[in-house]
Parts: C-alpha cells; sequence; structure tokens
C-alpha cells in the first residue's frame, strides 16, 4: 500500500512540470545582431530623389516604442517652393509623393508609437510627434500687386531668399511587419500623419520698380498670404532691397510614406 501512495504521489508532482508549456521566443530577439530592439529604417523614395529620410527606432517594451526621425534635402526644387511665403497653400509635408516642390532643408522629430497588438516592433501602431524644422528659401519670386494705371493693374516684382523654423506637432497611424527567416528584415507602411505646424521667418529680397518704401511694404503686406501683424520691413538707403521679418504662419501637416530597414 505505500508503494502504491508513493507512486502516486510521484505521479501527481509531475503533472504540473507536464502541463507547463515551453515560453515561444520573441520573433524580435531571435538572430538578431545586437538585442533585437534597435531598428534602422530609410525611405527608398527619398534616396532615390537625392533625400535623406532616416528612422531609428528603439523597442522600449511591449506595444511601446521610442523613434528619432532625421530628415534632409540638400537642394530646393526649382520654381515655388512649399512653405515659402507667397506659398498659397498652407499645407506642408515631408512626403516626395506629396510635396514633391521642397525647399532646402534640415528636421529632427522624437515620436513615440504604440503597437496595438502589443507587440515588439511589429503590427499596426499610433505614433504620436514633435518635429523642429530649418527652411531655407531659394530663388523665389513675388508678384504684388501695386496700382491701377489708365485700368491696368500695375505690379511690383520682389526676388528674394528667406528662411524658416517651423515646430510642429501630431499624429500619424500606420503598420510594421518583420520579415525574413531571421525576422530582420522591416517594413513600415506610414499611412497617414496629419499635424498642426507653427513658423517664424523672414525674406531678403530685391524689387523693381524702384517705388517708394511704403508702396513696396503696403504692397507686400496684402500679396504675402501670412501673419503679417509683427512684420518688420528693413529697407536699404541705396539699393532696392528690402528685408522682411517676424513673418508668422501656421500650416496643417500632412505625411505618409513608405519604409524599409533592418533589426539590429
Amino acid at each position: 500500500m505505500r508503494k502504491t501512495l508513493t507512486a502516486l504521489m510521484l505521479s501527481l508532482s509531475t503533472l504540473p512540470v507536464l502541463a507547463q508549456e515551453a515560453p515561444k521566443p520573441d520573433p524580435t530577439q531571435l538572430y538578431s545582431l545586437l538585442d533585437g530592439r534597435t531598428i534602422v529604417k530609410i525611405d527608398p523614395l527619398s534616396v532615390a530623389v537625392g533625400k535623406l529620410n532616416l528612422q531609428v527606432e528603439r523597442l522600449l517594451a511591449h506595444g511601446v516604442s521610442a523613434q528619432l526621425g532625421l530628415y534632409f534635402t540638400p537642394e530646393g526644387a526649382t520654381g515655388t517652393q512649399s512653405g515659402a511665403f507667397h506659398f498659397q497653400s498652407y499645407a506642408l509635408s515631408n512626403s516626395a509623393i506629396l510635396s514633391p516642390e521642397q525647399p532646402r532643408y534640415i528636421a529632427i522629430s522624437p515620436q513615440i508609437r504604440w503597437y496595438l497588438n502589443g507587440g515588439l516592433g511589429h503590427g499596426f501602431y499610433i505614433q504620436a510627434h514633435y518635429r523642429l524644422q530649418h527652411s531655407d528659401f531659394t530663388r523665389q519670386h513675388i508678384h504684388a500687386q501695386h496700382k491701377v494705371v489708365d485700368d491696368k493693374m500695375q505690379y511690383i516684382s520682389v526676388d528674394y531668399d528667406g528662411q524658416a523654423t517651423t515646430h510642429s506637432y501630431g499624429l500619424s497611424i500606420g503598420a510594421q511587419w518583420l520579415f525574413g527567416r531571421r525576422k530582420n528584415i522591416v517594413l513600415d507602411w506610414h499611412i497617414l500623419g496629419v499635424g498642426r505646424g507653427f513658423t517664424r521667418g523672414s525674406l531678403t529680397g530685391t524689387y523693381t520698380p524702384a517705388v517708394s518704401h511704403a508702396e513696396v511694404e503696403k504692397a507686400l503686406r496684402q500679396d504675402i498670404p501670412r501673419d503679417m501683424t509683427d512684420a518688420v520691413f528693413t529697407f536699404d538707403a541705396t539699393q532696392p532691397q528690402v528685408k522682411v521679418s517676424k513673418i508668422k504662419q501656421a500650416s496643417d501637416i500632412f505625411d505618409m510614406g513608405v519604409s524599409i530597414g533592418f533589426r539590429f
């Protein structure tokens, strides 16, 4: 009887061990070069047109990651550049598709992601971001209405260069996948991002014809579709040149794109 009870107790004691399943390995930690929690990505379309769109993502915990984006356009587009002070649209975008007429700029953007499935670097996500951007506008042109002479509108032309600094905030939605036998290939589909930006800037230009300073200021205040309330006009004493500072504007931000990368 004792032998039977002893055998029964030993059998019962092994049941919890048998019932335990081996933990499933996390794909983000398998076969990685480091700890599997760092992802480096680029937008191939931006690279193809000579622009830098780089993101470095660090997986913090299940469902949460931090990302830093770096964006750089070395040469501005010819013609009217998005965000230029006479540009009629208030919408700005980092996308080479939505905004191919970008100026020369550099931007940095810290971001936080929440993966809706609790995954480590994969699944649908919501992303919040802050973005700091400095833009340089070159070879831009303003054709401002001046006055009517003999039933014909006279214009003041200003060829200018300018610079602007933009602070923006926004939210995005997207999805990210891990591919390959070792789950190290990353595809990030940034479906849509929206936000709001606030810009301060200045321009320096040469105007024709050589009319009075008051006429130039009046024409530009009326023609530039920005907040010119606090704008300061400074004129050269000997040349038909003007500098306009403290130009303000608010912009809507739209963004989208696809990035590929590697998990380390």
